[in-house]
């Protein structure tokens, strides 16, 4: 039996429809789809692209993109590679996956001799990320009167993968400027909140094709939130009070559930939240979200940004107080 909860089981057609309403201008027909579960044929502008119902998201957006013609922005501005932004609350929002920018003069990386998955080599974008961490420092701004910091790479992970340790995240020295600007902006900023507020909260916004419906959470199964479980309790993590415990009030479909399980293997926290997480002496509460693309489409972006500033807001009403005066 197949698990209703996976993107395999859902419409093929449905899903591979709202993975191309992000490239939408350069799609021209969808001519063909195939028995539900099988095999789903998009034509585009330069040529057919076959699509198994099985595989990620991610994967069949990047393959769309490359068979557009090309119009990839190339640059060397770290400025346009990595958006840093001072904030005035103790949120930091972190997105390094969702960028489309080729850094001018390298190569895209082949992770060759690299282990690939989870915590090894990998290049496709969490499509809409992007998109939705800004939608996501708006909604905060909008809703408290007080705007988040931010690091967002805007670079496509091709060629840089700002989650992962610097020899395995870049394979050309001309992109390791970005991927400090990254973490040097992380380390700076987590600094200035803790030095203000002592605390804060970090948020790593990513995107995963396991399931459409569900937002994973991923903290080390705890590590990265060492400074909220001290100071708290274990129910500031696992219970309902906690930042999943406030989504899954919103009836966001959230894992673990109950929140004080185990994390699924493979989302339970990249190199960014284990980097500058509160178990390290100079970082904050740091939460990796996985959201499927149920959150991320274009018609969903708005709606999930303000459920997560919600909580947000829940979250330092009950933890960090001071932010909000």
């Amino acid at each position: 039996m197949v698990d209703d909860t996976t993107p395999s089981a859902r419409n093929p057609f449905q899903l591979a429809l709202s993975t191309i309403e992000e490239t939408g201008d350069h799609v021209l027909h969808l001519l063909h789809f195939a028995e539900m579960r099988t095999h789903l044929l998009v034509f585009v502008s330069l040529g057919m692209i076959g699509w198994d119902a099985n595989a990620q998201e991610t994967d069949i957006l990047d393959r769309i993109s490359a068979s557009k013609p090309s119009s990839v922005q190339e640059t060397s501005n770290l400025e346009e590679l990595v958006l840093v932004k001072r904030g005035e609350l103790p949120v930091l929002i972190s997105a390094p996956h969702g960028g489309t920018l080729k850094i001018a003069g390298v190569e895209p990386r082949t992770g060759e001799g690299m282990n690939q998955g989870p915590s090894g080599f990998f290049a496709g974008r969490d499509g809409g990320t992007e998109e939705l961490a800004q939608a996501v420092i708006d909604a905060i701004e909008e809703r408290i009167g007080k705007r988040p910091y931010s690091v967002i790479s805007s670079t496509h992970r091709k060629y840089l993968d700002p989650n992962r340790p610097a020899e395995i995240a870049y394979e050309d020295p001309d992109a390791a400027p970005a991927y400090d600007r990254y973490h040097d902006s992380c380390r700076t900023f987590c600094r200035e909140i803790l030095q203000q507020y002592h605390a804060g909260l970090l948020l790593d916004i990513h995107g995963q094709g396991t399931s459409a419906e569900t937002v994973y959470r991923g903290t080390g199964n705890g590590k990265t939130v060492t400074r909220l479980r001290q100071r708290f309790g274990e129910s500031a993590h696992g219970g309902e009070k906690s930042l999943f415990g406030f989504l899954a009030d919103a009836e966001w479909k959230v894992f673990p559930n109950p929140h004080d399980g185990k994390e699924q293997s493979g989302f339970t926290g990249g190199y960014i939240v284990q980097s500058h997480g509160s178990h390290q002496p100079s970082g904050i509460d740091a939460v990796q979200l996985e959201f499927g693309f149920d959150y991320r489409r274009p018609a969903s972006r708005t709606k999930t940004a303000q459920v997560l500033a919600e909580a947000v807001e829940r979250y330092l009403k009950e933890y960090l107080p001071a932010a909000l005066e």
